[in-house]
């Protein structure tokens, strides 16, 4: 982290605030995605979302900050290219979330109609979109190993 500028740092911290004021105050809302979803795949996602999700969503800029602090040397173009990874992993996971929902969310009630998706406990989404921020950690830290391992000489 202290090869980052100060006003970088501070700059993405005041824009991840901004980010959750939005959706906090109901500006911008990052879920109203369920009527186009609904033509396309004929389910309709009951999802709830409360100010957790918002708080995950609006950290991604500073969770690519801490992604890019394990890097060598600092540039603001690969700062960039890290908090648009993230973003890609957690919309990868959103959409792995929402097809394993069509499995488990339909309800047994046979009052309910079967195209009704909701969440089968109530952090699911939190969770979701917290595994999509963490999968980019999870594969520099393999890398990282596997260019160790070849450093000192030991093919795998």
């Amino acid at each position: 982290m202290n090869k980052i500028p100060n006003n970088i740092k501070y700059g993405i911290c005041g824009f991840s605030a901004l980010i959750f004021l939005l959706f906090f105050l109901g500006i911008i809302n990052p879920f109203g995605f369920n009527d186009p979803l609904q033509k396309i795949t004929g389910y309709f996602f009951g999802l709830s979302f409360n100010n957790l999700d918002y708080l995950a969503i609006s950290s991604i800029p500073i969770f690519g900050m801490l992604f890019n602090s394990k890097r060598n040397e600092f540039k603001t173009a690969e700062l960039i290219k890290d908090i648009l990874f993230i973003v890609l992993c957690v919309l990868i996971t959103i959409a792995i979330g929402l097809y394993i929902l069509t499995f488990i969310g339909k309800s047994t009630n046979p009052l309910i109609p079967q195209y009704l998706i909701t969440e089968p406990f109530f952090l699911y989404s939190t969770l979701i979109i917290g595994i999509g921020i963490l999968i980019p950690f999870l594969i520099i830290k393999r890398t990282e190993v596997r260019n160790e391992i070849n450093d000192i000489g030991i093919k795998n």
